[in-house]
């Protein structure tokens, strides 16, 4: 009876295992995720509150808004856990194939709590998480793309640790210059505003097209953008040599003096008849100012006169475009929720839920 009571048991599991390597394992998803904005968002008090990467335009902003607007004061401040949580979040979404711009925004008054309690003994100590999540920040690529990290802090009346207070927002940014300490809710407001604005910036490209007719092989060209008499005096242009391949024409060794430019030192044009159309992708001054056509004027090299000569049947409204190019952003909002916020908790969300529309707004229909 014991033998066949095993003869039985082995057969029964060779039937499940036989099932088993017959079932085709679940093929991995990889298709990317649809162009656009995402946003995500963490809240933190001594737990976390989260709302997943979503994506974000004028239709969906609401879901965004009622999640901020639901959360609530509680003591406690797990501040690296929400961040590292945020990070997390980033790199195991699904990617945009037209990623340009992963942020992570983190907002706090006060010192961690704890963190590192919550690390599953992979932390002996806050300071080990906070090393963690900066080495993260500074080297973890999602899709490709480095995280641009900023903070905003207000320091709490709580905080005796000045150094530690400022080591923290120092340490949750990925650049110097992405960390705001305020005085007061109304200048983190300012701030929070200030970033969303700039990552509206960051996640569009302005580009620029040029028109002019088919040029003498090796002609140097230069556009100047500063209304000037005399080319040479620009401190705003583009300048190049052109040729032609494969029947194409092209600007090569392009220089970009003033300006900040994402189409490198050779620019291929489309051909329209006998005009050649250069298009400039993501051309701007260095302060953002996004008019380049107003002054807009072509020149030619004359070598027999040392000097540039200016087309004169070259005028900026008939021979430029400008256009917008949204590209896809991920970003991920981090909020202290600690009951030391006290009245400035109402205003912090009233600032969060304006960034949410200061973004949703450059997504508007899409």
């Amino acid at each position: 009876m014991k033998k066949n009571t095993i003869v039985l048991a082995a057969l029964a599991l060779v039937a499940v295992l036989s099932f088993t390597g017959c079932r085709k394992p679940k093929p991995e998803d990889n298709t990317p995720a649809k162009e656009g904005l995402y946003l995500g968002i963490v809240g933190f008090n001594d737990q976390l509150y989260t709302m997943p990467l979503g994506f974000l335009n004028q239709s969906t902003k609401h879901n965004f808004v009622e999640f901020v607007d639901g959360l609530t004061m509680q003591n406690g401040t797990i501040l690296y856990h929400a961040v590292n949580h945020g990070i997390t979040s980033l790199s195991q979404a699904k990617i945009p194939e037209n990623l340009i711009n992963v942020s992570l925004v983190t907002f706090t008054d006060g010192l961690d709590q704890g963190s590192y309690v919550l690390s599953e003994g992979c932390y002996s100590s806050g300071a080990e998480y906070l090393a963690a999540v900066n080495s993260k920040i500074t080297n973890n690529l999602v899709g490709g793309v480095n995280i641009s990290a900023y903070s905003i802090g207000i320091r709490g009346s709580d905080v005796g640790d000045v150094a530690a207070f400022q080591q923290n927002l120092n340490m949750l940014s990925s650049d110097p210059n992405n960390v705001y300490e305020v005085n007061d809710m109304d200048d983190a407001s300012d701030m929070f505003a200030q970033i969303a604005r700039e990552l509206n910036n960051q996640n569009t490209l302005y580009n620029l097209t040029l028109r002019l007719p088919a040029q003498e092989p090796n002609t140097k060209i230069r556009f100047t953008f500063d209304n000037v008499a005399d080319a040479a005096y620009s401190q705003h242009y583009i300048e190049g040599t052109y040729v032609r391949t494969n029947g194409r024409g092209q600007l090569t060794d392009v220089v970009y003096y003033g300006l900040d430019c994402m189409s490198g030192s050779v620019v291929t044009a489309t051909s329209e008849g006998v005009n050649d159309l250069f298009t400039f992708q993501n051309l701007t001054w260095p302060n953002g100012n996004q008019n380049l056509t107003e002054f807009v004027q072509q020149w030619y090299w004359i070598d027999s006169n040392n000097a540039w000569q200016i087309n004169s049947e070259f005028g900026s409204s008939e021979n430029t475009e400008t256009f917008e190019e949204h590209k896809s952003a991920m970003i991920m909002l981090v909020l202290d929720c600690s009951s030391s916020l006290g009245d400035d908790f109402i205003k912090m969300k009233t600032a969060a839920n304006q960034f949410i529309e200061t973004l949703s707004g450059n997504y508007s229909g899409r």
